[in-house]
C-alpha cells in the first residue's frame, strides 16, 4: 500500500529524490571507501584500482560523481571539517557549568581526532600542503579550525583582551595536544593512559579557563 506521501508526491518528483538519494549513497560510499583505504594503507594507497575495488563500482562511476581523485580528496576535506563544525556546536556543549562543558568539549573534540575521517583529512593535508595539486586548502588551517571553537566559550568570559588571549591560548594548546596525541595512537593503537591524560587536559584547561569565567551557566 502507498503512504499519502507517495501518492501525493508527483511520480517525476519521486523518481528525482530517489535518484539524488542514490547518488548520495553512492557518493558516500566513495568517500568511505578513500577514508578506509588512506587509513589501513596510506594516501599512495587510495589509487583508482584500490578505489572502485573498495567501492564496488566502476572508476567510470567514480567520474560520474566526483570528477577525479582530487575531486574525491576535496570532498573528504570538506567532509572533515563540516564534521568538526557540527561537532563543536552541539547543543550538548552548551549545557552545564564551565566545567562540565569543558570536560566535554575535550571529549567531543577527542573523538574527532581520533577518528578515521581527521586521519585521512591529515593525510591529504600533509600530502598536499606544498605541491601544486589543484586542491583548496586555504579554508582547513589548523589555526581557522582552532578559532572557530572559541565562539561557544567565548559568551561565557569576561570580554576583554587578556580573557580572550587566555581562552585562545588554552583551546589552542588542546588541540595541539590532541593531534599529537592522535598521532601517537596512530603509531601505537594500544597508547597506555589514555583517559589519564584526557583528564589530565581537562583539569589544565579548568585550572586556566573556570578562574576566568563569570560562571554563567546556560540553561539546559
Amino acid at each position: 500500500m502507498q503512504t499519502a506521501e507517495a501518492i501525493s508526491m508527483p511520480l517525476d518528483k519521486r523518481c528525482n529524490s530517489l535518484q539524488a538519494q542514490k547518488a548520495r549513497a553512492t557518493r558516500d560510499r566513495i568517500i568511505q571507501a578513500v577514508v578506509s583505504i588512506i587509513r589501513e594503507s596510506g594516501l599512495r594507497a587510495a589509487s583508482a584500482g584500490a578505489i572502485t575495488a573498495r567501492a564496488g563500482i566502476t572508476w567510470g562511476a567514480v567520474q560520474h560523481h566526483f570528477g577525479g581523485k582530487n575531486d574525491i580528496l576535496q570532498a573528504i576535506l570538506e567532509r572533515a571539517y563540516r564534521v568538526y563544525l557540527e561537532r563543536i556546536n552541539s547543543p550538548a556543549l552548551h549545557r552545564g557549568d564551565l566545567a562540565t562543558r569543558i570536560d566535554c568539549y575535550i571529549d567531543t573534540i577527542w573523538a574527532h581526532y581520533k577518528s578515521d575521517l581527521y586521519f585521512a583529512f591529515q593525510e591529504i593535508l600533509m600530502a598536499h600542503r606544498d605541491t601544486d595539486m589543484a586542491l583548496d586548502l586555504h579554508s582547513f588551517r589548523p589555526a581557522e579550525a582552532s578559532a572557530l571553537s572559541l565562539e561557544w566559550l567565548q559568551t561565557f568570559f569576561h570580554a576583554n583582551e587578556q580573557s580572550q588571549q587566555t581562552i585562545s591560548q588554552a583551546i589552542r594548546f588542546a588541540h595541539r595536544f590532541l593531534a599529537g596525541f592522535a598521532v601517537d595512537c596512530t603509531l601505537e593503537p594500544k597508547m597506555p593512559f589514555e583517559q589519564e591524560h584526557l583528564a589530565n587536559l581537562k583539569d589544565l584547561l579548568k585550572a586556566q579557563l573556570v578562574g576566568q569565567s563569570n560562571r554563567t551557566d546556560i540553561p539546559n
